[in-house]
């Protein structure tokens, strides 16, 4: 039980896994205000949406499963997530009250609704960091302390998990958070994009949510493999076969010519805005 180690390559791949969680949102939103495209009423309406949909998602899942384990909440909770995160995605991108009104306004949507999930896993990185000092230091006893036999397992069982986080596993994990970020603001993008066509129907929302559920499903079921590299690696491989797909839907590059090279009209928006 005192053989579980952090190594030092671990925990540096762990800093900057939380360092890029942290800041990443930062830099989107700076390249953003480079273009003159960013504005913080659809930030912060993505960080609201973000926060209200996970914590509906949570709620639903304790009032579905009351006596099921922490884990069993949490895995029915992410695929509850799916619905809630698109339906809030929908409706604040839908009405004019948060000024999602042009293509850059749902990039940043997506960043602040992306960004609070960085800032989340940031912080949870850290305390990650943490509980290697402490294990480092201390061993395990701490942590097992006072815990039924079976509980003390599952703790050990997740502090390996944690430890056998190798610099290979960090950097597929720093990939993961590139292309997770780049899911939210290419759904967000969609959203806004067939929400402005004269023929929009809620097909579209419907196809977000299920693009939202193969990305976290195909990662949930890899994870019952009990080889971390193959979940990471299918989460990659499937967040950005998704950005790839809807960059076609919505012809991406229009997207990005219209927040670099904006119309006179869109210019004296931003700055009345």
């Amino acid at each position: 039980m005192n053989d579980i180690v952090f190594s030092g390559s671990t925990l540096i791949g762990y800093c900057i896994t939380a360092l890029i969680y942290l800041a990443l949102p930062v830099a989107a939103f700076f390249i953003m205000r480079r273009y003159n495209s960013a504005k913080l009423l659809p930030i912060t309406a993505g960080i609201i949406t973000y926060f209200l949909s996970t914590r509906l998602a949570d709620g639903m899942a304790y009032i579905m499963l009351p006596a099921a384990s922490f884990a069993q909440k949490a895995a029915i909770s992410t695929e509850i997530v799916c619905i809630t995160e698109e339906f809030g995605r929908w409706l604040a991108i839908k009405y004019p009250l948060l000024n999602v009104r042009t293509s850059g306004a749902a990039v940043c949507y997506g960043i602040g609704h992306a960004g609070l999930e960085c800032w989340i896993r940031g912080f949870d990185t850290f305390n990650i960091i943490g509980y290697g000092q402490k294990l480092n230091s201390e061993g395990v006893e701490p942590f097992t302390a006072g815990k039924t036999p079976q509980a003390a397992e599952a703790v050990i069982k997740q502090l390996n998990a944690f430890a056998d986080n190798d610099i290979f596993c960090s950097i597929l994990d720093w990939l993961n958070i590139l292309t997770n970020f780049g899911f939210h603001i290419c759904l967000s993008v969609m959203i806004f994009k067939k929400l402005n066509d004269n023929n929009f129907k809620k097909r579209w929302l419907l196809r977000a949510i299920l693009l939202h559920y193969l990305l976290n499903g195909s990662v949930w079921l890899t994870s019952f493999s009990g080889i971390a590299v193959l979940s990471k690696l299918t989460g990659i491989i499937v967040g950005a076969g998704i950005i790839v797909y809807v960059y076609r839907t919505i012809d991406g590059r229009s997207v990005i010519d219209d927040i670099i090279y904006p119309s006179p009209e869109k210019q004296e928006e931003y700055y009345e805005t």
